[in-house]
């Protein structure tokens, strides 16, 4: 990303090119081409990163080394994430564990606290709704639970508790509860 692409003051950045080992190119579909929205805490940290870098005209890199370059994907992956990653006991799998998965993490938090899949696909780019849906959007095992117990409140309602309340009775018991 070059500084170009980053409006701090209407807290926006454009997708227009990629960076294909070591060339800048065009994205790949027309839908990769687009604005994404960041809040305060990205537009401070892009805004310190702007006054603590030596390259800030309008095509530099906003992540680079000495001398202007742009870093390295697979370098950041093994200098910079991977150590995270260790430091907080986070295990890493082979193929699992690059900056791509950021792009998974965002589809699967979008659709689950807005339900809105057209968002995710807007974010990351995609053509097809469906690509978002079957490849980069994951459900949580908390969001599985909720589903179950909003199924379970929708089946029996506030029947559930009397039934768990009752504990074990005899057919006596049962008769006076009808």
């Amino acid at each position: 990303m070059q500084w170009k692409h980053i409006d701090l003051a209407a807290c926006k950045l454009r997708i227009e090119q990629s960076l294909w080992n070591g060339q800048l190119v065009s994205p790949k579909t027309r839908g990769s081409i687009r604005t994404i929205y960041f809040g305060t805490a990205l537009k401070e940290e892009l805004a310190a990163q702007f006054e603590r870098g030596e390259h800030k005209a309008p095509e530099d890199f906003v992540f680079c080394g000495k001398d202007g370059s742009p870093f390295d994907p697979d370098v950041l992956r093994k200098h910079v994430l991977y150590p995270i990653l260790d430091r907080r006991g986070i295990s890493r799998s082979k193929h699992a564990s690059g900056f791509h998965i950021f792009r998974h993490s965002a589809a699967s938090i979008l659709n689950e606290r807005t339900g809105n899949l057209k968002l995710p696909q807007k974010l990351l780019g995609h053509s097809t709704v469906d690509m978002t849906a079957n490849v980069y959007t994951h459900v949580s095992a908390e969001a599985e639970r909720g589903a179950a117990l909003a199924l379970e409140r929708a089946v029996y309602g506030d029947l559930f508790p009397i039934c768990s309340q009752s504990g074990n009775r005899n057919k006596s018991d049962a008769a006076e509860l009808m």
